[in-house]
């Protein structure tokens, strides 16, 4: 009867939109994301390149001098754009751009020669006069001012968990190249201006969903940081320090197939 088909042809319908549409399973795509970067705290350290002159109220400091003080950052933001080809076997292999910045909260504990000088007068460093109206070394550095840049390319292999649905874990790696740039402005005191390109890696795990059989949704943690310090000449002080740039992602994305 045809009134029978029409149920049959309607229940077929409404089965047909409940099961998630399957996307490809091998070929090109293209993706975007975006979230909050969570940097670690840099445990900066470095060393006097010059010896820096005695004066009136202070001893000088010799080249090969240490020197060090730990800054904490405020939570910051990413981004990232992918370019990648799936496999039929569940991996990918892809190249990404990303980005992220965060700010500076704040200095702390600065060290020359392993000795904590927060409680000293601030002109140890800037090399005026001595003043007991001066701040200490300590006060200038708390206050938060600057932000730390990174721009990196990556490469990338994922392998993707297949479940029969259009649920999706996956798991990840990446190895490539980061510039991360430096600006230490504490109480608007030039400290730091520069950047330095290390050779950087990035781990990650999440999960994707299929919308369409083109277009799936992702959800994405990364850890991300640099081999090795970046090496950034202080313009204050005639040293250099090592910046740590370790930072936790948590990002969402969308991917397209081509």
């Amino acid at each position: 009867m045809p009134h029978i088909k029409l149920v049959y042809l309607a229940g077929a319908a409404a089965i047909a939109l409940a099961i998630p549409a399957q996307a490809k399973a091998e070929g090109p795509y293209i993706g975007v994301s975006a979230g909050i970067a969570l940097p670690e705290d840099s445990q900066n350290s470095g060393q006097f390149d010059s010896t820096v002159p005695a004066t009136d109220d202070f001893d000088a400091i010799p080249m090969d001098t240490s020197l060090g003080w730990t800054t904490e950052f405020d939570t910051g933001f990413a981004i990232g754009g992918q370019v990648g080809y799936a496999f039929e076997n569940g991996l990918r292999i892809e190249a990404e751009l990303a980005f992220s910045q965060y700010d500076v909260d704040t200095h702390s504990g600065l060290t020359v020669g392993g000795t904590d000088i927060d409680g000293v007068d601030v002109a140890v460093l800037t090399r005026g006069a001595a003043d007991a109206g001066n701040p200490t070394v300590g006060a200038v550095i708390a206050d938060g001012q600057g932000d730390v840049t990174n721009f990196g390319l990556f490469g990338n292999v994922f392998y993707d968990i297949k479940t029969g649905s259009g649920f999706k874990p996956f798991v990840g790696a990446g190895i490539g190249f980061q510039a991360v740039d430096v600006e230490y402005v504490p109480s608007g005191v030039d400290v730091a201006d520069e950047s330095d390109t290390v050779l950087a890696y990035q781990l990650m795990a999440g999960a994707s969903f299929e919308v369409t059989d083109s277009v799936e949704v992702f959800g994405q943690y990364t850890y991300r940081a640099g081999f090795d310090d970046a090496d950034i000449e202080l313009n204050l002080l005639p040293a250099t320090l090592g910046v740590e740039s370790g930072q936790s992602i948590v990002s969402a994305g969308v991917r397209v197939s081509l």
